[in-house]
């Protein structure tokens, strides 16, 4: 797709069409879309009003959240190195009347949503227990370091935002859902204090899935040398550490 520069796209409604909803909240929903006959993610956020900032100044809009992330994430080629999915623009409203009954849920929001056009994944789901990898895992490992190199803090480092893509032959490990990420124009010490402690808890959420992975053999694991080990390993990673005035403001 050719984009311009700012990457704000303009499309005729002719050209899209709603195949399915792949996810849904309160506050957004992703769905899968053609688009000129190409198949694309499309994340529309709900919008009742700005919610403004908080009082140290992080922005509350998920939606300016998540399009000021990935435009860092497309300008330090995080998205061409596959960490991340790749980013094709953004739509600044889309009047959901015209698309019914897909955006059927858009319709009473006091005003019309905004989206990101996203690559679509196929077969894609959330890393869990049952599909986990160490060797894959250090792809999430490498990746949050690749996000924060493009000056953007994730702020929400659950496994359930890494998705396992296994389309084709080759599986791959994104990170997803930049809505309440924040961005940051140079790394100071601040910056890069929660940096670590951002990628330590990326190696948290590797020792807690392959600890429960590991279990989900069957209950003679927990007789197993091998048990004694990853639960030592796990167990210190399962607590956060202090940073709630980061995670709260």
């Amino acid at each position: 797709m050719q984009l311009a520069n700012s990457c704000r796209l303009n499309p005729e409604n002719t050209n899209i069409q709603f195949m399915r909803e792949i996810s849904g909240s309160p506050a957004s929903s992703i769905f899968e879309i053609t688009y000129d006959n190409v198949t694309y993610a499309l994340k529309l956020y709900h919008d009742n009003g700005d919610p403004g900032l908080t009082e140290r100044g992080r922005d509350l809009n998920r939606y300016r959240c998540e399009l000021k992330a990935y435009m860092n994430l497309l300008r330090h080629g995080v998205c061409d190195r596959g960490f991340v999915p790749y980013f094709y623009g953004y739509i600044d409203r889309l009047d959901p009347s015209t698309f019914q009954p897909a955006l059927r849920h858009f319709t009473h929001d006091k005003l019309h949503p905004s989206a990101i056009l996203l690559e679509y994944l196929p077969a894609a789901e959330s890393l869990n227990c049952v599909n986990y990898s160490t060797a894959l895992y250090n792809t999430a490992i490498e990746g949050m370091k690749e996000i924060h190199n493009a000056h953007v803090h994730h702020r929400d480092i659950y496994p359930k935002n890494i998705l396992l893509s296994e389309g084709g032959s080759k599986k791959r490990l994104v990170w997803v859902d930049f809505d309440v990420s924040t961005t940051f124009n140079s790394t100071g010490p601040e910056e890069e204090k929660y940096s670590k402690y951002e990628e330590e808890l990326v190696v948290g959420c590797g020792k807690a899935l392959a600890l429960t992975s590991f279990l989900a053999r069957g209950p003679k694991t927990r007789s197993s040398p091998e048990y004694e080990v990853l639960l030592n390993m796990a167990l210190p990673k399962l607590q956060k550490p202090a940073f709630g005035q980061y995670m709260l403001d």
